[in-house]
């Protein structure tokens, strides 16, 4: 996260220091922005971010973020001793006021909301102490996740479309997570215990977007 902050502040920093261009009257208007969030690729993230100006420096935005991943464990001998599955899907709907230049081309803050739900199952072979190959234990989640964020950021429409988005700020978070771990070393008599935790995060945000204005 903090590789990601230090990247998007040096971006907006050489880009603020950036001539605005001149408008020209035969400039053809931009209204809408689609790209990619790359910096969300390191967390297993596949991110969207969507823009639309509804006025000269207004504009309303929304992010999409969609994970999943298949983890299999082998222990020293090869065999198989454990797998982990989990997806997740969020949402951020937002505003965006430019003080420089015009919607999707100048220097903007705004806020956002973050809504997101993930989930995870886990399974782990114990050999040793049950059958080969029996699983012995076996955890599932859900986490909910509202919270809101205020950004700072600059977009760039560098050429043809070809549009540059990059912000940092601050967010906060409400977290609330829901385990069960379930013991299946005994069909006959099998254990479950859940454990609920809820907690409120409050770190750094940042983003960058590279995609195309149309």
């Amino acid at each position: 996260m903090q590789r990601g902050l230090l990247v998007c502040a040096v971006l907006l920093a050489t880009v603020a220091e950036a001539e605005e261009k001149d408008a020209s009257p035969e400039t053809e208007e931009r209204r809408t922005f689609v790209g990619l969030v790359p910096i969300s690729l390191g967390s297993g993230l596949v991110a969207i971010d969507g823009e639309h100006a509804v006025g000269k420096r207004l504009s309303i935005r929304t992010g999409l973020r969609v994970g999943t991943a298949f983890v299999r464990t082998q222990g020293a001998a090869g065999n198989p001793v454990g797998s982990t599955s989990n997806a997740s899907v969020g949402l951020e709907p937002g505003i965006r006021y430019y003080v420089t230049g015009t919607a999707l081309d100048g220097m903007w803050i705004g806020p956002h909301l973050e809504l997101s739900y993930a989930q995870f199952n886990t399974s782990s072979v114990l050999s040793s102490l049950g059958s080969p190959g029996t699983v012995d234990v076996e955890a599932s989640g859900q986490n909910w996740r509202a919270g809101a964020a205020a950004l700072v950021g600059y977009s760039m429409v560098v050429a043809r479309g070809l549009t540059v988005q990059a912000g940092v700020g601050l967010g906060g978070a409400y977290t609330s997570e829901r385990t069960t771990m379930e013991d299946t070393l005994n069909p006959e008599q099998p254990t479950a215990v859940v454990f609920r935790s809820k907690r409120w995060e409050f770190a750094e945000r940042a983003t960058l977007a590279v995609g195309w204005s149309f």
